[in-house]
């Protein structure tokens, strides 16, 4: 969690998270999680490290993400293209695994979580510093944004292994996930009621 998450939003931050209707949160509609929300969701995921790059398979929502390894040639994307978990690269620093990840598109729930509700926008920044040791993996991770965060904020995860495979596919229900809804209060009841498309 993120102490005193809300004076880490800028004036446009706090403006955007005041604005926002829950009803129109992606999550609703089977989005996919995006980072670093995925971080916190109770849920495995698996690492496979390959010649050139390293990825994640959550089993949450079925999203695999790749970390192109520096300097084992791989293209990078040509200016303007973005990305919902955004584009990331890393070395290996001694023991650790850095991924640096940006190109993110925007997110009305970038920052979701207990204690920092944000959006995020295409300036986010995630750096991830990967380290095991015995059956502990470590993440210490440091988030940016200048458009929503006034500064960055840090916090750090820790796993352990499961020998359990990943319950997938994730096959989200959009039935299901929108039926959530009828807990959710809008701050907009004045407005025509949101109808749902599949």
């Amino acid at each position: 969690n993120v102490k005193g998450g809300e004076r880490l939003l800028t004036a446009r931050g706090k403006a955007f998270v005041a604005a926002f209707d829950e009803v129109a949160a992606p999550k609703y509609d089977c989005s996919p999680a995006t980072l670093p929300i995925i971080f916190g969701d109770p849920y495995a995921f698996r690492i496979e490290q390959l010649p050139d790059r390293v990825t994640f398979t959550y089993e949450k929502d079925d999203v695999v993400r790749t970390v192109w390894l520096e300097g084992r040639g791989h293209t990078t994307p040509r200016q303007g293209l973005l990305f919902m978990h955004g584009y990331s690269t890393g070395p290996y620093e001694g023991n650790q695994l850095v991924v640096e990840t940006f190109r993110f598109t925007f997110d009305p729930e970038g920052f979701a979580g207990d204690a920092l509700n944000a959006p995020s926008s295409t300036q986010k920044r995630l750096t991830e510093r990967y380290s095991r040791q015995g059956d502990t993996l470590r993440m210490e991770l440091s988030a940016e944004d200048p458009i929503f965060l006034r500064e960055p904020f840090t916090y750090t995860m820790e796993w352990g292994v499961s020998k359990e495979p990943l319950s997938l596919p994730w096959n989200c229900d959009p039935e299901a996930a929108q039926r959530n809804l009828n807990v959710v209060r809008s701050k907009y009841r004045q407005d025509p009621r949101v109808e749902r498309r599949n």
